[in-house]
């Protein structure tokens, strides 16, 4: 019942031209193993970046602001360092360097970790 309201709302919104907006939160339960770690970054673009690591068991999750917009990429394998994909973003990491790249635009930002003054 739930779901066929969603969509019926959706369909409404999308004919009168309103935005949807949804909202997921996420439930993950940390054991004494598991973390959360939040790492600043200078980048080359000018503007800091402020990235989230969840690590729980097997799984390992950075969250990140694109555009504003903030992004949860998950991480797979990686020969050397850190990596974590959401979309047609990448984001990896070896030591205290970070490389955000757009595997569509082929663009990417540099990054290196700082103690996160310039972050509001």
């Amino acid at each position: 019942m739930r779901f066929a309201l969603t969509m019926v709302t959706a369909i409404i919104c999308s004919t009168l031209a309103l935005p949807v907006v949804a909202e997921v939160t996420l439930g993950i339960a940390l054991g004494t193993a598991d973390s959360v770690e939040t790492i600043n970054y200078d980048c080359d673009a000018g503007d800091p970046m402020r990235v989230q690591y969840v690590n729980t068991g097997q799984d390992s999750l950075a969250l990140l602001k694109i555009d504003g917009a903030q992004r949860i990429f998950v991480n797979v394998t990686s020969g050397s360092g850190a990596r974590y994909v959401s979309g047609a973003d990448v984001w990896s990491t070896k030591g205290t360097a970070g490389i955000l790249e757009n595997t569509l635009n082929e663009t990417n930002l540099q990054c290196e970790q700082s103690d996160g003054a310039k972050l509001q």
